[in-house]
């Protein structure tokens, strides 16, 4: 995503690059958007203090190149919280796995 002409930025360093225009009339969030942050919020500064943001911001930034520039905002924003939830030991990757499939066919059943 950032030009790797300079050392000192990261692929994740966009901060006065020309990616465009952005929309303004683009601000609406998904419901999952709102409750990933709801979450976050949650267990961030503003409830629990499980983390804190510069653990996400290290977590973003580890996520590697392609991963963080297949992501949208709020993707990268879940994917950094599960990888600190990870990293904490508050559940494993297996776990979230299996409760992930668990849900999906709870609501594949709830739609036939």
């Amino acid at each position: 995503m950032a030009e790797t002409d300079d050392p000192r930025r990261g692929y994740h360093d966009i901060g006065g690059k020309d990616y465009g225009a952005i929309d303004p009339e683009v601000t609406e969030m998904k419901p999952w958007e709102r409750q990933s942050t709801a979450i976050s919020n949650a267990l961030g500064a503003a409830g629990r203090h499980i983390y804190v943001t510069d653990e996400s911001r290290r977590a973003r930034e580890q996520m590697g190149e392609p991963l963080y520039s297949d992501l949208d905002y709020y993707e990268r924003s879940t994917e950094s919280m599960k990888m600190i939830l990870v990293e904490k030991g508050l559940f494993t990757e297996e776990e979230l796995e299996t409760r992930m499939k668990e849900i999906g066919q709870r609501m594949a059943e709830a739609r036939k």
